[in-house]
């Protein structure tokens, strides 16, 4: 608001100390609560005017929500969280106060400082990860070798465990057919025998399990090393040729999952007829999670087992398809001919594909 002078209100005409506010910054007004604004403003216009005690007020320049600018001793409490200046005894800015920042900018603010903390952390873990792997290996040659190291290491623990699985899977059979020849003599089955076909059931599944668990231990080895393969070349700038970019599955071809039991139910049918339409020999065991065929005769038969591993929580299940061979002894036998690789592999497009046109259906 601007303030007049007593000469301008009685009529006459204005001493020359006195300056309209027109000449002052734009809309600029005085607020007529403090006369200390009044004699910070003149020392501000007339410097020498006014005694020094007067000039020495300190001056806030502000700017209100009409977009009129004040002059003052002091601010608004509505309005001391928005930009304004403090002015020095001259009128020349001494410090800008900026506008308090709102919540949302607040929260942005944060966010920014957050994301800026991971990526350093991110970096600095990369960096030591890259440390570790130049001293581990001095060449490309040595991380393949490593690779495939633990892959063959992964690879006879499964045939130690597909051994055990034809060991129980023989039991198994005798214990069925000592079953079988019972009933047909009108004989009970003995407590042992369904016992023992109980638990030689469960120890199947479990070995399923162990050997699923093995293959996808050997799908993360794969996916590591080829990471460590890649970033080895761009560390060392070695150029990679087309022929050894590696990019691993990240699922499993011959792996179905379900998430409930009517869903798994429909899969494990399909599962089963899968087995059956592709395995070259007979089925030799059918269980509530497990169908196995007998082992092939010759090195053109497939032989398959099908198991379905129900997760801890029960949320779900994996069914999994996979390879009987003649012998699981180490270097008798190379098990994964092409024939038996192509059903293995073909095992979950096909799932998916018969379940999909079956929905559509």
């Amino acid at each position: 608001m601007q303030q007049s002078s007593p000469a301008a209100r009685a009529g006459g005409r204005p001493p020359k100390h006195e300056i309209a506010l027109e000449h002052a910054p734009r809309r600029a007004s005085l607020r007529s609560r403090p006369l200390a604004a009044a004699v910070a403003v003149l020392s501000l216009l007339l410097p020498g005017l006014l005694p020094p005690t007067a000039a020495a007020q300190q001056l806030f320049r502000w700017e209100d929500d009409q977009g009129t600018v004040h002059y003052s001793d002091s601010i608004p409490p509505e309005y001391t969280e928005k930009r304004h200046e403090i002015l020095s005894p001259e009128g020349t800015p001494v410090r800008v106060i900026p506008p308090a920042k709102t919540l949302e900018q607040i929260q942005r603010e944060r966010e920014l400082e957050r994301l800026r903390a991971q990526q350093h952390r991110l970096i600095e873990q990369q960096r030591a990860a890259d440390r570790v792997l130049l001293r581990t290996f001095r060449s490309v040659d040595d991380l393949i070798m490593v690779r495939d190291g633990k892959l063959a290491a992964i690879d006879v623990m499964i045939q130690v465990t597909k051994s055990n699985i034809r060991r129980q899977q023989d039991w198994l059979n005798g214990l069925r057919s000592e079953a079988a020849d019972l009933e047909r003599s009108g004989k009970p089955v003995p407590d042992r025998i369904q016992d023992g076909i109980a638990t030689t059931e469960r120890s199947l599944r479990d070995a399923m399990a162990a050997i699923l668990d093995r293959e996808r231990q050997k799908q993360e080895i794969r996916e590591s090393f080829a990471r460590d393969l890649r970033r080895f070349r761009q560390l060392k700038d070695i150029p990679e040729t087309p022929e050894q970019v590696e990019e691993p599955h990240t699922e499993l071809p011959n792996l179905v999952s379900c998430s409930n039991e009517t869903e798994c139910d429909r899969l494990w049918q399909l599962a089963q007829d899968y087995l059956r339409r592709h395995a070259t020999v007979p089925v030799e065991s059918a269980g509530t999670d497990i169908l196995m065929t007998a082992p092939p005769v010759s090195n053109s038969d497939i032989g398959l087992t099908v198991s379905r591993i129900w997760n801890k929580d029960g949320s779900g299940a994996s069914i999994f398809l996979d390879l009987q061979c003649r012998s699981y002894s180490a270097g008798l036998e190379a098990c994964a001919t092409p024939e038996r690789q192509q059903v293995l592999n073909g095992f979950k497009s096909a799932i998916e594909a018969t379940d999909a046109r079956a929905a559509a259906n």
